[in-house]
């Protein structure tokens, strides 16, 4: 019987540390005074460990406590016995600190690294060990750092800053499951990685935590302390030197476009949305700003991304990849962040894109591994796509491809699409479906490329003034023919200018009385015969015609019934043409004619840039003429305008200079006028930019939208993809 119960307690033991026997608190309380951990080397053989010291270090340790225990027992402990109930603890121990260890892959190019030293303590702070477990080659520019029970001190600031200064980096952005990570996304203790990297869903307890880190820019910059950084901000400010865009911080930039979302959605206009059939689809306000943060947010991630092919140098391409990725993610956040949007991922194409927009960032950076649900949200790209293109689509694509047959431009979306899907497969094993995926890719490409060789693209660039991409996109849509090509090209800009003297009538006239839409100039034409004050030439060049008695009265009455004919009909003939004309000029009066001059501003075509650059206009200054006027026509005598202005100027201030001049406080003075000024201009852009972003998710006519945006692609970087993966 009593060795029966003695092998009853060993059993328990061994099956179930946490209950309490004498020998385990004697070890316990012995291995607690003696501060032993047992999750540490050389007790715990980390991964790759394969020094045979290390892995008896726990049977040593078993033999010695069996030793200098054995007098406090009642009876000699079995070196086994002590060997089991250690290597219970540690098991214990390893599984607590699981969710506080976490692999961080710091992904940067070779130029960084070299900046790294030798000495293995750089780190030594971030946890109990910090151990390399992966060294990247030339091409992926990885390095793995696995750290073992992450220190409590350890924030985002804090390893941002220290990656900075040992690599020489001027930016560290960090990315965890998918979502990027900031000192200002949570703020206080949600800046703390063994909090963020802790906070486990549940539903990936058998995953490692992994933390990337995406390292750009040369030359660090130490943090400025935060009383010294108020006081710079502040020193600017007055100063009123103009913000670009380009300076502005990943975060400012995210800031303005949540306010500029929020003003839109408590515009007192009301904001609503229809679905393409025209249904009223209710929206509470919080998640019609969510709405448009994550439309604004897309977008300005794309045009990073853009901007990175734009580049020759791979610290600035690394640069504007990993920005791009911030505002990706983030409006990934914004989408997965409300209910209410939910039902929009399947009604618009921006969800899906942004899911195919993500993992091409990720494949640019080299780390497509690390968007682990890169397969579920390249499906959600496939299917918000096939829904734009027949059933049969791919498939008479494919035929027509293999055949050396024309096929449609549209194809260039779907090559992305099926590239993407390949290496994410290959990546998983998957590796059949992976060479269909990666085979389809190739022969679209080849064909799509086929159809618009760089010396005809070359030719249609000189001939019009105009980009790549127009040449790219026109010679797609006419399989490859110039001078189809060339005559779209020459209609298309026939076709910008009038819509752009149509929009400049339209802001001249006035917003209607919803203070969101603008006269529809057909509707004044059709008034104008029904109330019988004969035709109104809608396409006049300067809009003189807007002046006359009769327009003013149909354009006034529209906006009043906010372009109701039957409407407009029956206020007319109730408070007469003097009654319109006193409500227009109140309504003026009450909304404006326009929202703010700054805001009066005009679509910028690229062939309009061009046709100014090639008159010697500097790019910057033709573009901006042309925000301000419209046309070729009208920015030239803009500049003109501009250059005498400037001249005079420069005159007077001479004059003023050699004079008393004016006072400090004064000059201080407008000088702050000027900062409030670039801030409202700020403001107001970014108000404009998600107006437009708006438009452009909610068009009836989605599948043009996406045809204008992915024809000029010239698909270089998927053929280079597709030829280094098949």
């Amino acid at each position: 019987h009593r060795q029966r119960a003695t092998q009853t307690i060993h059993r328990s033991i061994v099956s179930y540390p946490e209950m309490k026997t004498p020998t385990r608190d004697l070890v316990l309380s012995h291995l607690r005074q003696e501060k032993v951990q047992l999750w540490l080397p050389p007790y715990h053989q980390r991964e790759g460990d394969v020094d045979a010291t290390k892995s008896d270090a726990l049977r040593n340790l078993a033999q010695l406590l069996a030793e200098q225990l054995s007098s406090s027992s009642k009876a000699p402990l079995k070196v086994d016995d002590v060997y089991s109930i250690l290597s219970q603890l540690q098991s214990h121990a390893l599984q607590k600190l699981k969710k506080y260890c976490v692999d961080i892959k710091i992904l940067a190019t070779q130029q960084h690294f070299a900046n790294l030293s030798s000495d293995d303590d750089v780190f030594a702070s971030w946890g109990d060990t910090v151990a390399t477990i992966k060294n990247g080659n030339t091409k992926k520019s990885l390095i793995v750092l696995r750290v073992e029970n992450i220190s409590s001190t350890l924030t985002v600031d804090k390893l941002s800053s220290e990656l900075c200064c040992a690599l020489n980096a001027t930016t560290a952005r960090v990315i965890f499951k998918g979502k990027h990570i900031s000192s200002s996304s949570s703020g206080g203790e949600g800046n703390n990685l063994r909090k963020i990297v802790s906070s486990n869903d549940g539903k990936e307890d058998q995953k490692k935590n992994e933390l990337l880190c995406i390292v750009s820019g040369h030359g660090y910059v130490p943090p400025a302390p935060a009383a010294a950084a108020a006081a710079a901000a502040s020193a600017s400010s007055v100063e009123g030197s103009a913000t670009d865009t380009t300076t502005r911080t990943d975060k400012e930039i995210i800031d303005s476009i949540r306010s500029s979302a929020s003003r839109i959605a408590y515009n007192q206009s009301g904001f609503e949305i229809t679905d393409q059939n025209g249904n009223l689809v209710p929206m509470s306000q919080t998640d019609s700003i969510s709405l448009l943060t994550a439309l604004g947010l897309h977008r300005i991630g794309r045009s990073k991304m853009e901007k990175c092919r734009e580049s020759d140098d791979e610290g600035d391409e690394r640069n504007s990849l990993a920005s791009a990725l911030v505002f990706l993610l983030e409006a990934d956040a914004e989408w997965q962040g409300s209910t209410t949007l939910d039902i929009w991922k399947t009604k618009v194409d921006n969800y899906g894109l942004l899911q195919l927009d993500i993992a091409w960032n990720y494949l640019l950076l080299g780390s497509l591994e690390n968007l682990t649900d890169a397969t579920r949200r390249l499906e959600i790209a496939e299917t918000v796509l096939r829904k734009q293109v027949h059933s049969n689509f791919v498939t008479l694509a494919l035929v027509n491809a293999e055949s050396n047959n024309p096929i449609p431009p549209l194809c260039t979306i779907f090559v992305r699409l099926f590239l993407l899907q390949g290496v994410a497969n290959k990546m998983r094993n998957c590796n059949d479906t992976a060479a269909e995926r990666l085979t389809w890719a190739r022969v679209l490409c080849q064909q799509l490329r086929a159809s618009c060789p760089p010396d005809r693209v070359e030719i249609l660039c000189g001939a019009y003034c105009v980009e790549p991409s127009t040449a790219i996109s026109a010679l797609r849509k006419f399989n490859g023919d110039p001078d189809a090509a060339g005559n779209f090209i020459a209609s298309l800009r026939d076709d910008e200018a009038r819509s752009a003297k149509r929009r400049k009538r339209q802001h001249k006239l006035g917003k209607c009385a919803n203070n969101s839409d603008f006269v529809n100039l057909d509707l004044v034409q059709t008034l104008s015969d029904l109330l019988g004050f004969g035709g109104v030439n809608n396409n006049t060049n300067d809009g003189q015609d807007d002046q006359t008695t009769s327009n003013l009265i149909c354009s006034g009455v529209l906006r009043l019934t906010n372009n109701d004919i039957e409407k407009s009909l029956a206020l007319y003939n109730e408070i007469g043409a003097q009654g319109v004309l006193q409500r227009a000029a109140q309504l003026d009066k009450d909304t404006g004619i326009r929202r703010a001059s700054i805001r009066d501003k005009f679509e910028v075509s690229d062939v309009d840039v061009a046709s100014l650059v090639s008159m010697g206009v500097e790019e910057e200054r033709g573009r901006n003429a042309l925000r301000a006027t419209g046309n070729v026509d009208s920015a030239l005598l803009w500049l003109l305008k501009d250059d005498d202005n400037k001249t005079r100027a420069n005159g007077s201030s001479e004059v003023e200079r050699s004079s008393s001049g004016e006072s400090k406080a004064d000059s201080e003075g407008s000088s702050a006028n000027g900062a409030d000024e670039t801030n409202d201009c700020c403001a107001e852009d970014a108000y404009d930019f998600l107006e437009r972003e708006l438009g452009h998710a909610l068009s009836n006519d989605s599948k043009e939208t996406l045809e204008k945006e992915w024809l000029g692609v010239d698909l270089k970087e998927e053929w280079e993809m597709i030829e280094e993966y098949k």
